[in-house]
């Protein structure tokens, strides 16, 4: 049987970063198994590689990486919050002896009955959560009240700036691309990278700016491989935006689809005659931009997402280049409402649209220093450890 300190349940890399810190700054003194659920093709074939660096990360930060059905004695276990199939958690239950089992909630799925039935499965009565007030926004909107009744939350932030997992990454700014949840139409996504564009025009050309594509994704949101590659002729010629502009506000639907989007990539291309891909600073730019952001000396630029409340978190300004106006009706580029999702988390965190305006940058005092945080998730286990 297998001894550890503590033991590390993890279904994807995505929410997980916060668990880089523990074994990096723990596994010296304390010994860190961590089981995997293993990922079906499709998160594979979209999220693979950052899935495989991240494990890559677990063992080079210290930690052991355990077979689900290895047994394991251990003081704590730390579920993330996911999915699971029924058999996985049977699996970890059936070989896991433990003093106590707890959960750790991602920053917006709380109250979602399908991403909370980890509670269950895994009998936890102990949560560790990024922005307590935040998951009781989300548990009351959701109706999740019994669900929570009986459990303990403690707020615990993100632990990446007094425990640093990449502090050799160092940048002025990061613009954050958003997924298509933050545009109803194709001009919506050209509204944004003009105002991108426009940011970056009134910025120092000695900052260094990073763009960080959306977590680890092998494609980008904005444009099309194909459309990218036409773009990429035509970017920086003399009229070319308008020209294609021109043909798509003429020519047949069928037709002026093509239009808008190399239009859009021309305006996505743009954008890298000033700022560099995340890859040319740091091995690591497939994890989590939240690891990242302690080390942004000036602010975030994006759109409407979750990084809004980490750049909060830490203090820096962000700049939300999406304006209110070019998402009314329903979407031309998504089939899935965000109406439970995003628009529900943007009512406790949205920030304001810039205009493309560097003196707009917004910030959040209450989400900075809120009341409710004492430790974060490092330092809570360093605590529970020495009992």
């Amino acid at each position: 049987m297998t001894s550890c300190d503590i033991l590390l349940v993890i279904g994807t890399f995505r929410s997980a970063v916060p668990m880089l810190s523990l074994i990096r700054h723990l596994s010296s003194k304390h010994v860190i198994g961590v089981k995997f659920l293993e990922q079906d093709e499709k998160a594979m074939h979209k999220t693979g590689g950052a899935q495989l660096m991240f494990q890559d990360l677990c063992t080079q930060f210290g930690a052991k990486i355990l077979a689900q059905d290895e047994d394991v004695e251990t003081r704590f276990v730390l579920v993330q919050q996911f999915p699971y199939p029924a058999s996985f958690a049977a699996a970890i239950h059936d070989h896991t002896k433990a003093e106590h089992v707890w959960g750790m909630l991602t920053l917006a799925w709380a109250g979602i009955e399908v991403q909370d039935a980890f509670m269950d499965q895994f009998d936890i009565k102990h949560l560790v959560v990024p922005d307590k007030r935040f998951a009781s926004f989300l548990i009351e909107r959701r109706g999740a009240q019994l669900r929570y009744a009986e459990r303990v939350l403690d707020e615990v932030g993100l632990p990446f700036k007094e425990y640093p997992i990449f502090p050799e990454f160092a940048a002025d700014w990061i613009i954050a691309a958003p997924t298509l949840f933050s545009f109803h139409t194709e001009a919506g996504k050209q509204s944004f990278l003009r105002d991108v564009l426009k940011l970056l025009s009134q910025i120092p050309k000695t900052d260094i700016v990073a763009y960080k594509a959306h977590n680890g994704n092998q494609r980008d949101y904005f444009t099309p491989r194909a459309y990218y590659a036409i773009a990429r002729l035509f970017a920086f010629v003399p009229k070319a935006e308008a020209f294609f502009g021109f043909l798509a506000d003429h020519l047949p639907a069928k037709l002026a689809k093509h239009c808008e989007r190399i239009v859009t990539g021309i305006l996505h291309r743009r954008l890298f005659a000033r700022a560099c891909p995340m890859a040319s600073l740091t091995d690591y730019g497939d994890m989590a931009i939240e690891a990242f952001l302690p080390n942004v000396r000036k602010g975030i630029i994006g759109g409407l997402s979750n990084t809004i409340w980490a750049s909060l978190f830490f203090g820096l300004p962000y700049y939300n280049c999406v304006d209110a106006e070019d998402r009314t009706g329903e979407s031309e580029l998504l089939k899935r409402d965000s109406s439970s999702l995003l628009d529900t988390n943007l009512e406790y965190f949205g920030v304001p649209y810039c205009h493309g305006d560097l003196a707009q940058g917004a910030k959040n005092p209450e989400i900075l220093h809120s009341k409710e945080r004492h430790d974060n998730l490092v330092d809570l286990f360093l605590r529970e450890l020495e009992v």
